[in-house]
């Protein structure tokens, strides 16, 4: 870019509230100001096309862009990161003004730039087809400040689709997999399918656990001993075992209901029915002996680069009394025929016993199952300690251990415990080598992973589990249920820990970029 051109360009670039000032000043002076708003990750054709229409509508023509932070189109975007899509916007000869928003929608930016006229492309003019619903947000902040909206009508072209097509961003076995996929199924048919996961009542049952990260700097070895040192600097704490996956279930299900176990007296349960999402309906029984489960891992943290040093394990030494455990199997008994599904999410930390796995092996409606493998039980939480399931979701080691098997094909492993536990679909997640579906009629589907980079892989297969129940309650396919699943799942590891629910809004915006 010639330098003149680049001065030209960086002076466009302003600050929300320094342009907002600036706007207010040509809007005195009768100047017309329209805005647009978008991530703008690719400009292409269609976005120049939809610039010159929009600044033929008045006289200034400011843009509004989305932070990287806020980008909710799921791993490996934005392509380009914010201050270089500023830069690209800023020198357009349509452009005057161009603005980093402070928020995820375009609500904030509206309100303090009050354009006459703010200008969207012809896809958004049917507000039922905006998976987000925030279009209709938009419209009404725009005239709020009195403004209106104005539709362009020209080409459009897809950032996403051009990105996923002749950008290299996705590993070739995603992109061979999405293929296929999109021969069976459109992303209009599979929202349609995540909208009808609605309908769904569902029954939570397991462990409750309070996940704390300890964010740590390291100081080097002690001065008298052998041992490494670290500074503690911050910590976040984060909803863990059946809590968070009660959360990712209420996104999506109708009614959540979240059978769990608590200490006494436990600190943590303010923080706990803060976050609990306001759809998931608790039903909290008493640790008489024990503290709530506290997992406490101290982390190295660079950036986004998370290094675990170590972790620690409190609260829950001892098992459910008697009478919780009277309580809890009378509930089942009484109730798990009024749900669609019934996901039991046995983490092996003294929730579950004899009577508990019994009554939910008894459950006579759709019965969804993982139990799994961590420091606190290694070895003893197998998925054999159950009768039966309709859906089984473990990681690979858990089903080898589960049958005692250390080298055996899956595929091998995956029919015998099909057989064992009558079970009618099993998936296997095997991180970065994605997750193999079976079910008992025979098929026999792979899908690879589709996180292009980590953050941190706690929670991942609780997201998968989630989705991917959901789905097989409803009777969806393996490949559909185990799609969805690992679109949670890629989504999961972006954040450190349980940071967050999947959201379901930011899961349809995920396929529809995945499938464009």
């Amino acid at each position: 870019m010639p330098k003149s051109l680049e001065v030209s360009a960086s002076k466009k670039i302003r600050l929300l509230q320094d342009v907002a000032e600036v706007l207010e000043k040509e809007r005195r002076k009768g100047l017309k100001i329209v805005q647009c708003h978008g991530v703008f990750d690719l400009l292409h054709p269609g976005h120049i096309r939809h610039f010159r229409e929009a600044k033929a509508q008045g006289d200034k023509l400011v843009v509004s862009v989305t932070p990287d932070r806020f980008v909710n189109k799921g791993p490996g975007r934005p392509a380009f990161n914010e201050q270089l899509r500023l830069e690209s916007l800023a020198a357009l000869a349509d452009v005057d003004y161009v603005v980093l928003n402070d928020s995820p929608d375009a609500i904030s930016a509206i309100q303090k730039i009050r354009p006459n006229l703010y200008v969207k492309g012809k896809e958004y003019a049917d507000h039922a087809a905006d998976v987000t619903g925030k279009i209709s947000q938009e419209v009404n902040a725009v005239e709020s400040a009195g403004g209106r909206v104005y539709y362009t009508d020209d080409v459009v072209f897809s950032s996403s689709s051009l990105l996923n097509k002749y950008f290299d961003s996705m590993p070739k076995e995603v992109v061979e997999f999405l293929g296929e996929f999109k021969k069976k199924h459109s992303s209009d048919e599979i929202l349609e399918k995540i909208e009808l996961l609605s309908d769904l009542k569902v029954l939570v049952i397991g462990d409750a656990i309070i996940d704390e990260y300890q964010y740590t700097e390291p100081m080097g070895q002690s001065g008298k001993g052998l041992h490494m040192v670290a500074r503690c600097l911050d910590k976040e704490v984060f909803l863990g075992g059946s809590l968070i996956i009660a959360n990712h279930l209420a996104q999506f299900a109708k009614e959540v209901t979240l059978v769990t176990a608590l200490g006494r007296d436990c600190p943590y349960l303010s923080f706990i029915t803060h976050h609990l999402d306001p759809r998931v309906q608790p039903r909290f029984t008493s640790l008489e002996d024990s503290t709530t489960l506290v997992k406490k891992r101290y982390v190295l943290k660079d950036g986004k680069n998370l290094t675990k040093l170590f972790e620690t394990y409190s609260g829950q030494e001892e098992p459910l009394h008697p009478k919780q455990t009277l309580e809890i199997v009378e509930f089942l008994k009484q109730s798990a025929a009024g749900y669609d599904l019934v996901l039991a999410c046995d983490f092996g930390n003294g929730f579950t016993n004899q009577p508990i796995i019994e009554a939910i092996s008894d459950v006579p409606t759709f019965l969804a199952l993982n139990t799994q493998m961590n420091s606190g039980n290694r070895g003893f939480n197998v998925v054999t300690n159950y009768r039966r399931a309709d859906y089984i979701s473990l990681n690979e080691p858990e089903l080898r251990l589960s049958m005692h098997d250390k080298t055996s094909s899956l595929d091998g492993l995956a029919v015998d415990v099909c057989q064992l536990l009558n079970v009618s679909h099993l998936s296997i997640t095997r991180g970065v080598n994605g997750v193999q579906c079976y079910s008992s009629s025979g098929d026999r589907v792979r899908i690879p992973a589709f996180a292009t980079n980590t953050v941190d892989r706690i929670g991942a297969g609780d997201s998968f589990l989630s989705l991917s129940s959901l789905a097989m309650a409803k009777g969806y396919p393996s490949m559909m249920s185990g799609f969805l699943g690992s679109l949670a799942a890629a989504m999961s590891v972006q954040v450190v820990g349980n940071q967050e629910a999947v959201k379901k809004a930011q899961l349809c915006k995920f396929l529809i970029r995945m499938l464009k």
